[in-house]
């Protein structure tokens, strides 16, 4: 009996698989298009950085991305539109190297089934967000190709090539920068392989790849950011650095553990086969003249995952904070959940093999190990926060408890028949588990998207603002509210990159001191009563829009981030150590001294946040013979106090209500924290600063 034409002509097949491809991006861009923004504060960030400022100001490191998708302010208001469209082209351009990568090691088939799994698996969530994530994917395909494909490349041009690609990657995302020693120990491995003098070879290749990440890093990085690109890690991610690294590395230690036993747990429930079979291979690995292109995939595999998950820990573990939040409970999987397809490789690589020796006992210990893992998935997974956007693989199995129940009973079956040494393990995984846990992530990846189709109180807010408010003062707004992520979804559709934010607590009356000095216009959303005397310009139930009148010259400015002594304060008691951000206050009472008298009229503006119970409490300024309360709440924000003085005081005094020693990572920190000082602003209201106090 003859088959079907269509299952023998390779011409259909290829025309079978390019319909789907095309198919799978229009789908992407169909269901990316009439979306509001959702995931904050990143998209605002990236919003922000890439078309509202220039690329020299971007707090974020991120040049090249930034630099590209600042070409969607062409699109004019449908700019959003544009970087969906932007994300799926990148997203798309991958898929023929995960292709070409497969076909390395399996069949035509093979590989093309496992590059439109990859273009269906959950992340491709990301092309819905104004974030690098699509790009960068697709730098790690291209690295990836070349890593693994073009190893008989001479070492020289080998090391230069994925020098290049790594350093372009790390001005995508400042990530790319902690692949750099997986890439090293992998380059070395490649020479190794060669023989000869593999040392000699692999210690030049390691050099310059080294180079040239620098060279591209810094070189094209000063290029599109100027001399604020000369900082590796950028502002932000460079405060984040130095906080963790002034902490002590034990006090790491508690939270490190807790995540990492999370993201075992998780890796263990997705792909619990992979991981067995790069374990084995690493554990017993073969011998140099026997050692092929597969031992190159599992290692690479195993390397650029362990580094990617390996700093995702870290991360969490720097800024787990019991007792404030549950960042320590989060499973940042998108750190690396772009390498997975890599892993199904494994699985499909070794289905085309014939299985060498079987092992059976360091099958049965490895099987157990990973056995073990699902077993405190199902019990313990609950107690992390896994979010959709935090990583839509695992946050697709587990918003049902009884879809964790059924993958772990797969996988257990799975990691039996691997440990008995029965082939169709593998197939068993790549054709009917893989596809049926993907094609679960996509739908959920799609149900997560229909929320971002409903407008906001935040786009009805700022519709209207922009409506009413100059275009020339739309910069001069304060948007006020008890809500996070919906202030800055606001500040987003406002389109103004200097708008600001005051948080406030649900309901709570908003006060003279917190009313904006800086802003022209306030917007306020919720219901929040506003201080006697302000009448809104408008207001219903759901926000209101304030003219802001008065204000004041501005006397002097100054960080509390940067040494005292010189320019605006003297000297100052009762603050802790500067850190990236400003100071914490570390007694009762602040007090800060001023290179020069203050003015008679005086107004001064605190950009400050409170600590613990010292939220809800009232904090009192002093000047001279004169007192005024404030309040601020956990998240920085502007205060401002009037005082009428002598025209002759040098200091401020604060009164912290109740300094509180806090617990980081389980060890306590010796300080008395109550108020965090990020900026203090002296400005003279010439006489009219009591009354719009």
């Amino acid at each position: 009996m003859t088959q079907p034409p269509l299952l023998t002509d390779r011409s259909a097949w290829k025309i079978l698989v390019g319909a789907t491809f095309v198919a799978i991006c229009a789908w992407l861009l169909v269901r990316s298009g009439g979306l509001y923004p959702s995931v904050f504060a990143d998209e605002w960030y990236y919003d922000k950085l890439s078309r509202l400022q220039p690329l020299h100001e971007s707090v974020l490191p991120s040049w090249l991305y930034l630099w590209l998708f600042s070409a969607s302010s062409m699109c004019g208001p449908r700019f959003y539109d544009c970087v969906h469209a932007g994300n799926v082209a990148f997203f798309a351009a991958a898929i023929p190297f995960v292709y070409l990568i497969a076909r390395h090691y399996t069949g035509r088939a093979v590989a093309a089934f496992i590059a439109l799994l990859a273009m269906l698996a959950p992340f491709n969530l990301y092309t819905a967000y104004f974030m690098p994530e699509s790009m960068y994917f697709f730098g790690f395909c291209v690295l990836t190709w070349i890593a693994l494909t073009r190893a008989h490349w001479p070492w020289a041009r080998y090391a230069a090539t994925t020098g290049i690609v790594l350093g372009l990657m790390s001005l995508v995302k400042v990530h790319a920068l902690f692949l750099v020693p997986a890439l090293c120990l992998f380059l070395l491995y490649t020479r190794w392989m060669g023989g000869g003098r593999w040392l000699r070879d692999g210690a030049r290749a390691v050099a310059l790849a080294l180079a040239c990440v620098a060279a591209v890093r810094f070189g094209l990085g000063y290029l599109l950011g100027g001399r604020s690109a000369l900082d590796l890690f950028g502002n932000f991610y460079g405060g984040a650095v130095h906080a963790a690294g002034s902490r002590s590395l034990f006090a790491l230690v508690a939270p490190a553990l807790v995540s990492a036993g999370g993201h075992l747990m998780a890796l263990a429930l997705l792909l619990p086969l992979p991981l067995a079979m790069v374990a084995a291979s690493l554990l017993r690995p073969p011998p140099r003249a026997q050692a092929g292109k597969g031992a190159l995939l599992q290692l690479y595999a195993f390397l650029m995952l362990g580094s990617a998950a390996g700093v995702t820990v870290l991360f969490t573990a720097s800024i787990a904070n019991a007792g404030l939040n549950n960042e320590g409970l989060r499973l940042h999987l998108r750190y690396y959940d772009f390498i997975f397809p890599l892993l199904w490789l494994v699985v499909a690589a070794a289905a085309g093999q014939r299985q060498s020796e079987p092992r059976t006992r360091l099958r049965w210990a490895i099987a157990l190990v990973v056995a073990a893992g699902l077993a405190a998935a199902i019990s313990r997974l609950g107690q992390f926060s896994p979010s959709p956007v935090d990583g839509p693989d695992l946050y697709a199995i587990t918003v049902h408890k009884q879809g964790v129940l059924l993958l772990a009973a797969l996988d257990a079956l799975l990691l039996f028949l691997w440990a008995r040494g029965r082939a169709v393990a593998a197939p068993l995984f790549l054709f009917a588990v893989l596809p049926a846990t993907v094609l679960c992530g996509a739908f959920a990846s799609t149900q997560t998207l229909k929320g971002a189709r409903v407008q906001d109180l935040a786009e009805r807010a700022a519709d209207y603002a922009r409506a009413h408010i100059p275009p020339a003062e739309r910069d001069q707004v304060t948007v006020a509210g008890n809500d996070t992520p919906r202030l800055m979804r606001t500040q987003f559709r406002l389109d103004a990159k200097d708008s600001m934010t005051l948080l406030l607590a649900p309901d709570a009356p908003i006060e003279h001191a917190s009313l904006p000095t800086r802003s022209k216009w306030l917007l306020v959303l919720g219901n929040h009563p506003l201080p006697d005397g302000v009448t809104p310009l408008y207001r219903n139930d759901e926000f209101s829009l304030v003219r802001i009148h008065g204000g004041h010259r501005r006397v002097g400015l100054a960080s509390l981030a940067a040494p005292f002594g010189q320019g605006l304060i003297a000297s100052a008691s009762g603050l802790s150590w500067a850190e990236s951000w400003g100071r914490w206050s570390d007694a009762d009472k602040v007090v800060i001294r001023f290179n020069m008298p203050l003015p008679r009229h005086l107004r001064v503006v605190l950009k400050a946040q409170a600590y613990d119970v010292n939220t809800q409490l009232p904090f009192t300024m002093h000047v001279g013979e004169r007192s005024e309360q404030f309040k601020v709440g956990w998240a920085p924000q502007d205060v401002s106090v009037a005082f009428e003085t002598g025209g002759a005081e040098r200091e401020i005094v604060i009164d912290v209500p109740h300094p509180v020693s806090p617990t980081v990572h389980g060890q306590p920190d010796p300080r008395r924290i109550g108020i965090g000082i990020s900026e203090i602003e002296i400005g003279d209201t010439g006489g009219d600063g009591l009354a719009n106090n």
